[in-house]
């Protein structure tokens, strides 16, 4: 019998038990919860697998990775019994959230520059207590079917990443009826968000 080979099963083991272990801790649960209690909350968190640790983005140079040490999806909901954001917050893995960071700005980037007339779409910066905030905003409601906004929200303090959708819904079921209420929800979104970001525990 080869002894080595039974040496290596306990090793092999003991690793994947120790990736487990890491798995056992949430840091992203604060900031799930802090969202929450806002006036958006969800129904459901759906937590990423253990096993994924990047995901893909397309650039204009190929596809892109962005890496995640843990993440959640959230469907937020508002008033309308209808979905109106939904919010993925991952974590990079440690010592990546600058290539990350650098890569989702690209992402971005080349989103704005596919816009087409009349609905250009520039990429909108700012920064809100210590969170960087990137934003592609569709001019008009009507005229977006899915998505009316996506915006995402970098803390390179905690290395965590929040991309959300915000959604359009059918007419008679949606809580805003002008572009102007649409924009008061979004930023009304936004401001709940940032705080969440920038310190979970608040």
């Amino acid at each position: 019998m080869n002894h080595r080979h039974l040496l290596v099963i306990p090793m092999l083991l003991a690793a994947l038990a120790a990736h487990a272990q890491d798995r056992t801790a949430d840091p992203l649960g604060p900031l799930a919860q802090c969202i929450n209690r806002s006036e958006f909350q969800f129904r459901q968190q759906d937590r990423l697998p253990a096993h994924v640790t990047t995901r893909s983005v397309k650039l204009a140079t190929g596809e892109g990775q962005v890496s995640v040490a843990d993440g959640y999806r959230l469907m937020l909901f508002h008033k309308s019994s209808l979905p109106f954001v939904n919010l993925k917050i991952e974590r990079s893995v440690e010592g990546k959230f600058a290539a990350d960071r650098d890569t989702i700005l690209a992402q971005m980037q080349q989103m704005s520059a596919n816009s087409k007339p009349p609905q250009l779409v520039p990429l909108e910066t700012d920064t809100r207590q210590g969170v960087e905030v990137l934003g592609l905003n569709n001019p008009y409601i009507t005229q977006s079917s899915g998505v009316i906004s996506v915006y995402t929200l970098l803390h390179a303090a905690s290395g965590t990443v929040a991309t959300a959708y915000l959604l359009n819904q059918p007419a008679d079921k949606r809580e805003f009826a002008t572009d102007a209420q649409y924009q008061a929800l979004r930023d009304q979104f936004l401001a709940a968000l940032v705080p969440c970001m920038a310190n979970p525990a608040q």
